[in-house]
């Protein structure tokens, strides 16, 4: 009876020992579990706020930046009025020592500034002021003038005459096409999308974009096919950075590209290239550059002497209208301001106004 009552005894703690493992280990696991849960959520937050903070920091330099690109526009204004008695300046004077006065005495001779750099708090502005009257105005090109235009643009010479005829359709005030031209009734209401044409000039460039045969490729450069079917397509330099909407169609001499240059009487690469070297002039051995640029008309003529004649009814040597371009930068984040004002009696008036990334 013992013995029995014994084995009864032992039989019974084995039986509750191994239930008691077993609800252990499942508890084990469940503690596991949680733990790994509460890993991942803790991980899942902490990447959340790493990610939040990481976008917050790049819209307060966003912010940071366009306030800065904001503030080049009106160091631009600064500038302009500075230029107003920079030429006035006597040799010698303190003023010639401040930071603004050489880029305003180049606003003041008609010359542009590019590239001019300007820390600022924990960024940086830089600035182009380039007088608008450096590129030629669109709604006053001539038939020659467009030839030489096209030309530089290297647009094939088959397209010359279509895209010329649709240009006048466009900004003439009838409705009658020309040979090779297009009106609303015979071109752009028939189209997927119709509109009418203009019939007035061009508010800008890219509305040249809304022209019959004006391709992006024609305005900005890139691949463009040719009306032969046997040349594969060819890449053009466009024509965009050489036109213009404002201004009394007078190119100012001091201020204009090679490029524009070229598309004046006459005006070949060498002799655009003289223009442009005689205007700028040679650095001394301070890197400080004499004051060569052309005090008018008369003054280039006198300095090269080789210009056609006929150039003295396309260029100036001035202008009261400029085409800002200012960038803000913070911590690699940029914003892109761009803007085209005219500038008369102290006082700046914008025209056109376009943000960028």
């Amino acid at each position: 009876m013992i013995s029995e009552r014994i084995r009864f005894v032992s039989t019974e703690f084995k039986a509750r020992s191994e239930g008691k493992n077993g609800a252990g280990g499942s508890a084990l696991i469940v503690v596991i579990w949680v733990i790994g849960l509460l890993s991942l959520l803790v991980s899942s937050f902490a990447f959340d706020a790493h990610l939040e903070a990481r976008i917050t920091s790049y819209y307060r330099s966003r912010i940071k930046a366009e306030y800065l690109a904001r503030s080049g526009i009106e160091l631009a204004e600064l500038l302009m009025f500075k230029s107003l008695n920079a030429k006035n300046v006597p040799e010698g004077d303190t003023q010639q020592s401040e930071w603004w006065y050489s880029h305003s005495k180049r606003l003041a001779q008609g010359l542009p500034i590019r590239g001019l750099e300007q820390p600022l708090g924990a960024g940086t502005i830089v600035l182009d002021i380039v007088p608008e009257p450096a590129r030629r105005n669109v709604n006053l090109l001539k038939e020659d003038d467009w030839e030489r235009l096209l030309d530089v643009g290297e647009i094939p010479q088959e397209m010359w005459g279509e895209l010329m005829a649709a240009f006048l359709d466009w900004i003439d005030t009838d409705d009658t096409a020309r040979f090779n031209g297009a009106e609303t009734d015979d071109y752009y209401g028939k189209l997927d999308s119709p509109y009418k044409a203009k019939n007035a000039p061009l508010d800008t460039v890219g509305e040249l974009l809304l022209v019959k045969g004006f391709t992006k490729a024609i305005l900005s450069g890139g691949l463009i096919e040719t009306n032969d079917v046997n040349q594969e397509a060819i890449r053009i330099s466009g024509i965009e950075d050489i036109l213009t909407t404002y201004g009394d169609g007078k190119v100012n001499v001091n201020a204009a590209s090679q490029r524009v240059l070229m598309t004046l009487p006459n005006v070949d690469e060498i002799l655009a290239g003289a223009i442009i070297e005689e205007r700028e002039g040679a650095a001394d051995a301070q890197g400080k550059k004499e004051d060569t640029s052309y005090r008018d008309v008369n003054d280039m003529f006198a300095r090269i002497p080789e210009l056609d004649p006929a150039i003295r009814n396309y260029v100036s040597t001035d202008s009261g209208i400029f085409r800002i371009t200012s960038v803000g930068s913070v911590h690699g984040i940029k914003r892109n301001l761009w803007c085209i004002v005219r500038y008369a009696n102290k006082q700046m008036t914008i025209l056109q106004w376009r943000e960028e990334e």
